[in-house]
């Protein structure tokens, strides 16, 4: 009742203000802004467009948001720095699945320990060394440190214990994360690097859109060298020899999401074995962009799309895409995120 008396009082209060004097003289040049903004979002207009992204990559600089990436490199070097800190022994290892696990299976590499899960554990489950004789007892592990890759509400982390606590109720329990933010280190007893949102883990690229907190942003992904290998040009060889290969074309990166937007250097003519190879690969997406609609260069469309974030395949097209748009991009073949 309280919560729906001040939702009352607070509309109460808009509904006042925007029929007094100065509410109603700043309510015609506040839609007049609100409208302007719109339009050069929508805008088709390059100079205008690139007006508008550099303004929302200043935006988002100025107000700490910056897109941040970290790859599969960084988090098996912090890992390794990470472990040489804890400050106790661990009878066993337990890996919050998927991600967690690719944190908790280097760790428990480097202590020498047996490996689970929460659900593994219940069924007595573990992975380690064929060599070692004693196999780990449920019941008698004194200490276990539980793992996973990154924090934020603290509810995932509960939910294991929850399950470690039916089998070992007396069982001494460290929770640890590679990564946390400000707002949740607290809720474990060991971490290692802050960074914060929004942020895209590399062993997560495929199941999470724009990462942390980006959920519903728009993502532009190039076709070659990102979904399949790079086809060479049509001019390098004859056509029945290119077309056999854009039709088996290896598959390289495919999200499990949809993609908003395809784009592809190859031209126009050769959409019917583009769009098929995308649905033998189960590549879901909303637009295929051929080369005939880039219009004189990928970048156009691109101004013209405003993405929240592209994926481009080589390290010289990422660079040209982000100095000339300001839209966060991550070069695929080094793993490395613009932005």
């Amino acid at each position: 009742m309280k919560d729906a008396s001040k939702r009352q009082i607070e509309t109460g209060r808009s509904s006042a203000a925007s029929k007094s004097p100065l509410g109603r003289a700043l309510a015609t040049p506040y839609a007049g802004y609100r409208n302007l903004v719109e339009r050069i979002k929508h805008s088709k207009s390059p100079p205008t467009s690139r007006l508008y992204l550099r303004a929302r990559n200043l935006k988002r600089n100025l107000k700490g948001r910056r897109l941040k990436f970290v790859s599969v490199d960084n988090a098996i070097i912090w890992t390794l720095e990470w472990v040489k800190s804890f400050p106790h022994s661990y009878d066993l290892v337990v890996g919050i699945p998927r991600s967690g696990l690719f944190i908790a299976s280097l760790v428990a590499i480097k202590l020498g320990q047996p490996l689970t899960t929460p659900d593994l554990l219940q069924q007595g489950r573990f992975w380690h060394s064929k060599k070692i004789k004693n196999r780990p007892d449920v019941g008698n592990i004194g200490r276990l440190l539980l793992v996973d890759d990154s924090i934020d509400t603290g509810r995932t982390m509960d939910d294991a214990i929850e399950t470690i606590r039916v089998v070992n109720p007396d069982v001494k329990i460290s929770r640890a994360c590679l990564i946390a933010r400000d707002e949740s280190r607290s809720l474990v007893d060991l971490y290692h690097e802050i960074v914060a949102p929004p942020r895209i883990f590399e062993w997560n690229l495929l199941h999470r859109k724009l990462g942390s907190h980006m959920e519903h942003g728009r993502l532009a992904v190039d076709l070659d060298g990102v979904l399949c290998d790079d086809t060479p040009e049509v001019a390098d060889e004859d056509e029945a020899t290119y077309l056999e290969r854009l039709q088996s074309a290896r598959r390289y990166l495919v999200p499990a999401f949809e993609i908003d937007c395809v784009i592809s250097d190859r031209a126009e003519k050769y959409r019917p074995q583009t769009e098929a190879w995308l649905a033998d690969n189960d590549v879901r997406y909303q637009e295929l962009i051929m080369r005939d609609q880039l219009a004189r260069h990928k970048i156009d469309c691109l101004l013209r799309l405003k993405p929240d974030m592209v994926w481009a395949g080589n390290w010289d097209q990422a660079q040209s895409i982000w100095h000339g748009t300001r839209i966060p991009t991550l070069c695929i073949d080094r793993m490395t995120l613009l932005s």
